[in-house]
């Protein structure tokens, strides 16, 4: 299993620039990523921007999403934008 990358607790537009630098290096260097949304207790319309593309552009990429781990704030706020982030299932 990989090193999952934690994200912060707010994810905010005053912390989404630095955790977007950190999530590319974090991403650059490897074919299997995990995400750990789950601390995450504030979060803005640039934190879930972010969180959209994390997902998606590893996907794009062709990374092999192992985990990701969300709560019920992340989960609510996806849902209202209609947006899936779940582990893709293997095919």
């Amino acid at each position: 299993m990989s090193e999952c990358f934690k994200f912060p607790s707010e994810l905010t537009i005053y912390e989404v620039q630095e955790t977007f630098n950190e999530v590319k290096s974090y991403i650059s260097d490897k074919e299997h990523v995990s995400f750990d949304f789950s601390e995450t207790t504030e979060i803005d319309s640039a934190g879930l921007q972010l969180i959209i593309w994390v997902v998606y552009h590893s996907q794009k990429v062709g990374l092999n999403i192992e985990t990701i781990s969300t709560n019920e704030l992340i989960e609510t706020r996806c849902k209202k934008l209609g947006v899936g982030i779940s582990t893709p299932q293997n095919e």
